[in-house]
């Protein structure tokens, strides 16, 4: 037989016949593998007929008083066993999977949610399901999206972008940018909401190009044809905030840049029309996903993140 009628053969055996088989074989007698499979003896009898007359060969040597393998028999009782012990194992793990007493997941998010946001959301959920191992990765968006693309990462944290059509987005929150500028600084009278044209007045330290948040100044500030003073470029918020703080020039981040960070030597002030951006959980479409996977995702999907009094953003449940 070549190896493309496979299927042909195997199709005729179940795994009704060769557990059967097997037991049959560890009990040395139809009528005891019958009583520990709370089966009747002649179903017992017929599952082995079937079973040989599929392979064409004895399986067993029959007397009125034993049951004993044949040669044939010897080989397959080995392969059946070596079969029965790994699907048993795939079933047991499948069963722990569904029932979330194991499971991997892995999650990417720009580096503002991965530093603020999803540790704690991690640490909550592990305290739900302690046996589901949630893995964080710390991308741009381009990277995260690449990383789900390539089935790295089982989700994503991100803001909405143009260049999401293969994925779905299921919205979590939204964020708006918002300026902080030294505590007790003068520069804008002690106003907590000023003008995009008093903004431009100031010299900025911002995120380099290419990154979201510095595309969504650049934006906000081409919109109202006001130039932009960048004295300095850093990646890290805390970076920029340290500047801010020291007096290098004024900052404008997202409020999630922020979130339970000291501000006690920064003010923040609002934008009168601050831009929004969108922020949710990203998957690939059509994607069909493990129990934990699923899981993770309506957990964070039942988190907010809420603005409270102009303060960072605080989570709730």
């Amino acid at each position: 037989m070549s190896q493309r009628d496979w299927y042909q053969l195997l199709s005729r055996v179940n795994l009704n016949q060769l557990m059967t088989f097997l037991v049959v074989a560890e009990e040395k007698s139809f009528r005891a593998a019958a009583a520990r499979m709370h089966i009747t003896q002649s179903a017992v009898s017929v599952q082995i007929q079937r079973l040989e007359g599929v392979l064409g060969v004895p399986l067993f040597h029959r007397t009125t008083r034993t049951v004993a393998l044949t040669r044939q028999g010897l080989v397959l009782a080995g392969v059946a066993r070596r079969v029965s012990t790994d699907l048993l194992e795939t079933a047991t793990a499948l069963r722990e999977e569904a029932d979330l007493q194991r499971g991997t997941v892995t999650v990417v998010a720009m580096p503002t949610f991965a530093h603020m946001l999803l540790p704690r959301l991690m640490r909550r959920y592990a305290e739900l399901h302690p046996n589901v191992e949630v893995r964080l990765l710390d991308f741009d968006s381009q990277g995260a999206l690449e990383l789900l693309r390539q089935g790295e990462a089982d989700l994503a944290v991100l803001a909405r972008t143009a260049g999401m059509e293969d994925f779905e987005f299921v919205s979590l929150f939204h964020d708006e940018l918002v300026v902080l500028i030294p505590a007790g600084s003068a520069i804008f009278g002690g106003r907590l909401v000023v003008p995009l044209d008093d903004v431009a007045q100031q010299h900025l330290v911002l995120s380099p190009r290419g990154a979201q948040t510095r595309a969504l100044v650049e934006q906000l500030f081409s919109e109202a044809n006001c130039p932009m003073r960048v004295r300095q470029e850093c990646q890290r918020p805390q970076t920029l905030l340290a500047l801010v703080e020291n007096g290098f020039g004024i900052t404008i981040l997202p409020r999630t840049a922020v979130m339970d960070i000291d501000l006690s030597g920064l003010q923040v002030v609002q934008l009168p029309s601050a831009p929004i951006r969108e922020v949710g959980i990203v998957t690939m479409r059509n994607l069909s996903h493990s129990p934990a996977v699923r899981s993770f995702k309506e957990y964070l999907g039942s988190t907010r993140v809420a603005p409270a009094d102009a303060r960072p953003l605080t989570l709730t449940e």
